[in-house]
């Protein structure tokens, strides 16, 4: 079966240094891969060269086999690739349910659809779906810049998966999250994933959220993949404990 994500050699340069440097790795369908790695090890600008946001200076990249190495965000909308971002993307004065109807909306129709469509652009029972699953329903009518940080980052997640999308990329979603409200998160994450078999990508700092959440872990340290391997093999590897833990 053709993986969902291929990412074959890609490298990526600013002048003289070389953020990422020849990495190669696959995503399979329903799979939830990790990447890890300290700081300035390359993983940022990874996901941006897979996500369109940066050029890539050599490699390909592929989803479900077709080559789309340099292809805009909005290209990559249309083909199912969805993502979160480090800092958060929701629209604060919008209500946590007129946040996922335009979430929604950057995937399917056109500009005059969205012009004369219907008010939710039929995108209000999907909607409603997300913030019950993800457990907003208390909040569903309250700006989204009204609620608690670890609630936005749980509608930042549901804005990310509302089209149904065939790839996601969740950019440190623990970030800034406290204990009790990652645990949420992560929970939600792992249960979305068990019932839709989402295939999805998380880059994170939080060890412990990306060995309880992801399937597979893949480390990175100053641009180049230095182990890959199931969570509890990572855990032990002594290059990944002198490369990452030991920072």
């Amino acid at each position: 079966m053709t993986p969902v994500l291929q990412v074959a050699n890609l490298r990526k340069s600013f002048g003289g240094i070389t953020a990422v440097d020849g990495v190669s790795f696959e995503v399979r369908e329903g799979e939830i891969l990790g990447i890890i790695g300290p700081n300035g090890s390359g993983k940022s600008t990874l996901f941006n060269c897979v996500l369109g946001q940066l050029t890539p200076t050599e490699g390909e990249v592929r989803i479900d086999g077709k080559p789309t190495t340099g292809l805009r965000p909005c290209d990559l909308n249309r083909l199912g690739v969805s993502r979160t971002f480090q800092l958060l993307q929701v629209f604060p004065q919008l209500s946590v349910r007129d946040n996922l109807i335009l979430a929604g909306q950057e995937h399917q129709g056109t500009m005059a659809s969205r012009l004369f469509g219907a008010a939710d652009a039929g995108l209000g029972e999907a909607a409603s779906q997300m913030i019950e699953f993800f457990r907003l329903s208390h909040v569903a009518a309250e700006p989204a810049g009204s609620l608690s940080y670890g609630q936005q980052k749980l509608l930042d997640a549901a804005m990310a998966f509302m089209a149904g999308p065939r790839l996601v990329l969740l950019d440190e979603p623990a970030g800034g999250v406290n204990l009790t409200m990652l645990a949420n998160l992560r929970e939600r994450l792992q249960a979305y994933h068990a019932e839709r078999k989402a295939t999805f990508v998380v880059i994170e700092h939080q060890m412990e959220f990306v060995m309880a959440l992801c399937t597979r872990v893949l480390v990175l340290a100053e641009g180049r993949v230095i182990a890959e391997g199931l969570p509890q093999d990572i855990r032990k590897n002594p290059i990944v404990i002198e490369a990452y833990l030991g920072h």
